[in-house]
């Protein structure tokens, strides 16, 4: 036979997260925020270092993308 769960405890655990969030300051959400991409994409952030180990054609198309996405940078319209 199968265990029953508490409904109300579950209920309480389905708002867990979201109740935690609206008690953090936008810093502590912010630091959260990194943490989990830190965690997710791994901890280097040093994308030269990362570019370093790429194949010559990747490291390229990298720069290429890059330069493209800078000039887009300066005909963007201003925000208001």
């Amino acid at each position: 036979m199968a265990k029953r769960k508490n409904p109300a405890a579950v209920a309480l655990g389905r708002k867990g997260g979201k109740n935690s969030r609206k008690n953090l300051t936008p810093e502590q959400r912010k630091e959260l925020a990194q943490k989990a991409a830190d965690a997710r994409w791994g901890k280097s952030r040093n994308f030269e270092e990362l570019r370093a180990k790429m194949p010559p054609e990747a490291r390229a198309e990298s720069a290429r993308i890059a330069e493209e996405m800078s000039r887009a940078k300066g005909r963007r319209k201003p925000e208001r």
